[in-house]
């Protein structure tokens, strides 16, 4: 079986070699703060918060730049994975918006775009 991340480079190239301009959306948190300790893999922090990083909750794996000029947003989802409300609710407005919205799922891939 293919792994998300497995499909979502194959849509990457397969994107690019179509001439749109694709980037990895990475979403996340870390955190930060002054060190004041390191054992081994172990850091103590002080004055230590927690930082978003990514576009939003819900924001597609890959964003992008259509041939078009129209912005292009793929979530991609193993054949087993389900969206959360917060990434319908993505897709959803960027469709709204005009824009290529576009849910990937699946092993054999079956892709389901809206322009």
């Amino acid at each position: 079986m293919n792994s998300e991340s497995t499909i979502q480079k194959r849509i990457q190239l397969a994107l690019s070699e179509a001439g749109c301009t694709v980037f990895r959306n990475e979403t996340g948190n870390y955190w930060t703060g002054k060190r004041t300790h390191k054992t081994g893999d172990q850091v103590t922090l002080a004055n230590a918060s927690m930082v978003a990083c990514g576009l939003c909750k819900g924001s597609s794996d890959v964003i992008g730049i259509a041939p078009d000029g129209r912005v292009l947003a793929v979530k991609v989802k193993a054949a087993s994975g389900r969206a959360s409300d917060e990434q319908v609710n993505f897709i959803t407005r960027v469709r709204k918006a005009g824009e290529v919205g576009c849910d990937y799922c699946g092993v054999q891939g079956r892709a389901k775009a809206q322009a």
